[in-house]
């Protein structure tokens, strides 16, 4: 009887390291895997100070950006 209850105990014991090692597994998938609450922007009003996002100023900005392929 002793025996029993002996395993018993141990048996119980190693299930109690295995919720908690399950319980720390769990809060980590949690952090590793959960979604961006970064905000997508699909507008770029308001991002520019000073002026609005106008076809002439996207072209300035990439005339500026990129070299002339003549240059090459």
């Amino acid at each position: 009887m002793q025996s029993a209850t002996l395993n018993t105990k141990v048996v119980l014991e190693r299930i109690d390291s295995m919720e908690k090692e399950l319980e720390f597994l769990k809060r980590d998938c949690i952090h590793v895997f959960k979604p961006s609450t970064k905000k997508i922007r699909t507008s770029l009003y308001g991002n520019i100070k000073g002026e609005d996002v106008t076809e002439e100023s996207i072209e300035r900005a990439k005339q500026s950006l990129f070299r002339n392929m003549e240059d090459i």
